[in-house]
């Protein structure tokens, strides 16, 4: 009897000294590479700036506000702009919790790090396009690629002429994010964005924290007030803008190369077209932008690519998802349409 007492307590000390089980959490779902969403129904939405909170809170809060924004409706593309040292590849993980727990669908996402925001405290502003359950772009929308210009100022005229060659009114800018080479006064910046367009959402970001010149690109989305009469996909030429009334347009997520060489460049196309063609037949690019952290990688995805150089922005950032990523890409692709139509003006 003694000695099945003594058993007993060496197996109960025994299972007493055991560590616990280490406990497996499944992975966070991973997030879709291209979506394809009506053109009549899209609208744009931006994050308000943050003043308080370090990034994953920043993160979980502009997210919350985009989605009571949007009232319901179908996130379809987030594209992220983080400042600051933190680890932007936390927006990833959030944003697929935050959708998967409110039953969400998960949108594609684009993620790029940026010299400052327009706030000091800002550590991230989330850019969204959004399917409607209304019919808001009857006659189409208008893409216009980003205007680069010696200064802001600069920039922004050349956007508004680009606006002017495609009729596309002031007052119908739905969308305009500038990069520029140094925020100064983002209050001034904001209110010249909205003297010329006044009912757009508006974006200013430094996209380096040390720039080497004084040059800002802008670009935007607006809709048209009749729809193209020479095609459902118009390029202008010199204007930089695609006018688009297709029936549907596929957004994909932002595509990383890892290295400056064209073969590197030349993959990440390829996944690219990958991405899109798995959702549907795509033919026609309508807005196609590189980011990259050098010029090398920048000029490879410019050599490597056969999209008209129209629809196509290359911008230096300063960072990206990835610490071997030398660039990434990402697009906006009219679905089912055969060819473009191209206009020199």
């Amino acid at each position: 009897m003694c000695i099945l007492i003594g058993i007993s307590l060496l197996f109960a000390q025994h299972k007493k000294n055991e560590e616990p089980k280490t406990q497996v959490l499944p992975l966070p779902p991973e997030l879709p590479m291209a979506l394809a969403a009506d053109t009549g129904t899209l609208d744009f939405h931006i994050s308000p700036l943050l003043k308080t909170g370090g990034l994953s809170a920043q993160i979980h809060r502009s997210l919350y506000d985009l989605i009571r924004d949007t009232r319901g409706e179908t996130i379809i593309k987030l594209r992220a702009f983080v400042a600051g040292a933190g680890d932007a590849r936390r927006v990833e993980a959030i944003v697929a919790d935050i959708f998967t727990e409110r039953k969400l669908p998960l949108p594609v996402l684009s993620i790029i790090q940026v010299g400052a925001l327009g706030e000091e405290a800002a550590q991230i502003v989330i850019e969204a396009v959004v399917s409607t359950h209304r019919n808001v772009n009857p006659s189409g929308l208008a893409f216009l690629s980003g205007q680069t210009g010696a200064n802001f100022s600069e920039a922004m005229q050349k956007l508004k002429a680009s606006a002017a060659a495609a009729s596309v009114s002031p007052s119908r800018i739905l969308t305009c994010t500038c990069f520029t080479s140094r925020i100064d006064n983002y209050d001034s910046m904001h209110q010249a964005i909205r003297a010329e367009f006044p009912n757009t959402e508006i974006n200013v970001v430094q996209a380096l924290r040390d720039p080497a010149t004084d040059s800002s690109m802008c670009e935007a989305v607006g809709q048209l007030s009749q729809a193209p009469a020479q095609g459902p996909v118009v390029l202008l030429k010199n204007a930089r803008a695609t006018l688009v009334d297709s029936r549907q347009l596929i957004f994909t997520g932002l595509q990383l190369s890892f290295g400056s060489y064209l073969d590197d460049a030349h993959e990440a196309f390829a996944r690219l077209q990958r991405a899109a063609s798995a959702v549907e037949a795509i033919e026609v690019p309508v807005e196609v932008n590189a980011f990259s952290l050098d010029a090398y990688a920048g000029s490879a995805l410019r050599k490597t690519t056969s999209v008209p150089q129209s629809t196509f922005t290359v911008q230096t950032v300063e960072g990206l998802p990835a610490v071997d990523a030398s660039a990434g890409i990402e697009a906006v692709l009219a679905a089912n349409v055969r060819s473009p139509v191209m206009l020199q003006y």
